[in-house]
């Protein structure tokens, strides 16, 4: 028995892509998406590497920079503890304005010479500046009031100023920077009898002023006499009446010599 042949449509049949061809494209595309995240991700490994070195670099030279400044710091501190305890040695306080010219007065009770205890703190300060400066020299002056004889009042301005420079040098000044001198009542600054005046003329004035301490010491003596005729006055000198010097002569230089005449022979 013949079979019929089965009727064939003659349309366009679509070919399939095999399986094989769509699996290389996708290892291709992810071949490539592996390659681009490799790349970046070495990228950002050696940017990491980089910033490492130098970021301990910057470290170590911002760490040796503080330390130098510390150390700087420290050493600068010990040279100035070092140099305030050797200037607290040698000076008292420092004073770097002091004056060329310093007054000051102490002040004493009615007929008294001696020293009260705000006038004894005011010594103690002149005599520590006076440590200090050795180039300053004292003037003490003593003045008194109205009160009494003149020639009394002399004397108690003297007596008032020698206390005054006994102190200072007990305090340590020498002797030979200190002068004093007495005006009295001579040297008054108010001539009314009132309780206030005469306090005010009860006192002993300081001037303390920079001399110098080659000005201040008298120079050593000459201990070799001198021999120039010019000098030398003979003891047999007498003054005459108006005052100028008659020195005695030897004959032959007042007047002249008498020559004897020689005798003839017998």
């Amino acid at each position: 028995m013949q079979q019929n042949a089965s009727p064939v449509s003659s349309g366009n049949i679509t070919p399939k892509i095999g399986g094989s061809e769509r699996d290389k494209k996708e290892v291709l595309a992810l071949g490539a998406v592996v390659l681009i995240l490799g790349g970046l991700l070495a990228a950002m490994w050696l940017y990491s590497q980089t910033s490492n070195q130098v970021n301990p670099t910057a470290a170590a030279e911002q760490f040796e920079h503080t330390r130098a400044s510390d150390l700087f710091t420290k050493s600068t501190a010990m040279n100035q503890a070092e140099t305030s305890t050797t200037n607290s040695t040698k000076m008292v306080t420092p004073d770097p304005s002091i004056s060329d010219i310093i007054h000051t007065d102490i002040y004493f009770e009615v007929g008294r010479k001696g020293l009260s205890d705000e006038g004894k703190a005011q010594l103690a300060t002149q005599a520590a500046m006076l440590k200090q400066h050795e180039d300053y020299g004292v003037l003490i002056q003593g003045y008194t009031d109205q009160q009494g004889s003149a020639s009394y009042n002399m004397q108690l301005g003297l007596k008032r100023a020698e206390t005054v420079k006994a102190e200072l040098v007990n305090a340590g000044i020498a002797e030979h920077r200190i002068k004093t001198m007495s005006l009295g009542e001579e040297g008054v600054l108010c001539v009314d009898s009132s309780d206030v005046c005469r306090h005010m003329n009860r006192r002993v004035h300081l001037e303390v002023r920079k001399i110098g301490q080659e000005h201040m010491v008298l120079p050593s003596a000459q201990t070799t006499p001198s021999n120039s005729p010019e000098t030398t006055i003979d003891s047999s000198s007498t003054m005459g009446e108006d005052g100028t010097t008659g020195e005695s002569l030897p004959p032959s230089w007042s007047e002249p010599a008498l020559i004897p005449k020689p005798t003839k022979g017998r």
